[in-house]
């Protein structure tokens, strides 16, 4: 490009939640089909576009989003378990970030390369996805999930082995993007770029090289963006597979951007272009 974890808690919550039944697992962690995310705005999202199995708050959490979380649970129906700041850090004190609130969700739920294509191009406007090529910081991909989400992408493209995956961690910094966000797994990325070429998708990879300056791009069109790892960039036969590479043109001292600020440029570029923002 321009230039996995997850968490495990030291205890798990059983089905009642009270403090005397918290005791560790055989394993160490949570239930193994539930998984812990934490921070507020996450919270609040995994609310609206989900069902947490439960909700925790540290001992002084107050304002206007703790008062929107317990609201929505009440209505969903989820248990609420106020802790002290202690208990708290037991579970989710490993989450940077927590702001003293945490839920136990499901794991991420991914979607096949068919059935996204078959949700955008249901959508009204032109189909628009990211496709990540082996990203494996997760505060890369869940930036890009936020920015994706928040330029109504419809939904991105990752692969299923050596790269991060939507994790808690993930989950974190996207701020509730990835309970909206579809997200397809790929075996082989270059042979969803044959499949998304045959369904009419044009894809655009990012290069320091590329073809073209970003802004010069039409990308009125059913359209894939393809965003290349850090440090290495595409791989050489994805590059091969893209109908066009856009670079960034940079006239000042910094010679590189991250993944994740290279996909917001484009992201938005394309957005601006398909609106009419700019002539």
């Amino acid at each position: 490009m321009f230039g996995k974890g997850r968490f495990t808690s030291k205890k798990k919550l059983n089905a009642s939640g009270d403090k005397d039944d918290m005791k560790p697992d055989n394993t160490g962690g949570v239930a193994e089909k539930e998984e812990l995310i934490a921070g507020r705005q996450a919270v609040v999202e995994a609310l609206r576009y989900s069902k947490p199995a439960r909700i925790l708050l540290a001992e002084g959490q107050k304002g206007a989003v703790i008062n929107e979380i317990t609201l929505l649970a009440r209505q969903r129906k989820v248990p609420v378990k106020r802790l002290s700041r202690n208990e708290f850090d037991q579970f989710a004190g490993e989450l940077a970030g927590n702001q003293g609130v945490a839920a136990l969700v499901p794991p991420f739920q991914y979607c096949s390369l068919s059935r996204l294509m078959e949700m955008a191009r249901r959508s009204r406007d032109e189909p628009f996805l990211i496709m990540l090529d082996h990203l494996e910081d997760p505060q890369n991909l869940g930036a890009v999930m936020r920015t994706a989400d928040a330029a109504g992408v419809h939904g991105l493209i990752i692969p299923d082995k050596r790269a991060a995956g939507v994790t808690a961690a993930v989950r974190k910094v996207a701020a509730g993007a990835a309970e909206r966000l579809p997200v397809a797994l790929a075996g082989n990325l270059n042979r969803a770029t044959e499949l998304l070429k045959r369904e009419g998708f044009w894809l655009y990879g990012a290069e320091a090289d590329g073809d073209k300056p970003y802004y010069q791009a039409d990308y009125r069109r059913p359209l894939v963006l393809v965003i290349g790892s850090e440090g290495k960039g595409l791989s050489r036969l994805l590059r091969q597979n893209c109908d066009l590479t856009l670079t960034i043109p940079m006239p000042g001292h910094t010679g590189s951007l991250n993944v994740a600020a290279s996909a917001a440029i484009l992201t938005y570029a394309a957005l601006a272009n398909r609106e009419g923002w700019v002539n």
